[in-house]
């Protein structure tokens, strides 16, 4: 496409009106949008934070019970070996 000598005049004055409205764009609502995400991810962190410490508390817990177990287990058994023995 072609442009005729008076569209080439107004060319450079679109391009500075683009470019403008693009400039505002950006510091009217992208730059505060970008605050709120900023926001947002920092308190999606904190909770998946909350969520894997309650996550590791809950399989230290289960661990715990696993262990007593085993243990009360290995009690039985000696128990039962020592009552054999005599």
């Amino acid at each position: 496409m072609v442009l005729g000598p008076r569209p080439r005049l107004f060319l450079p004055y679109l391009n500075f009106v683009i470019a403008t409205a693009a400039l505002g764009f950006q510091t009217t609502v992208l730059y505060p949008w970008h605050h709120t995400l900023d926001d947002e991810f920092k308190k999606l962190k904190l909770e998946q934070s909350r969520m894997l410490k309650e996550l590791h508390d809950a399989k230290l817990q289960k661990f715990s019970e696993v262990e007593a177990r085993v243990i009360t287990i290995e009690q039985k058994l000696r128990e039962g070996m020592l009552g054999k023995a005599r």
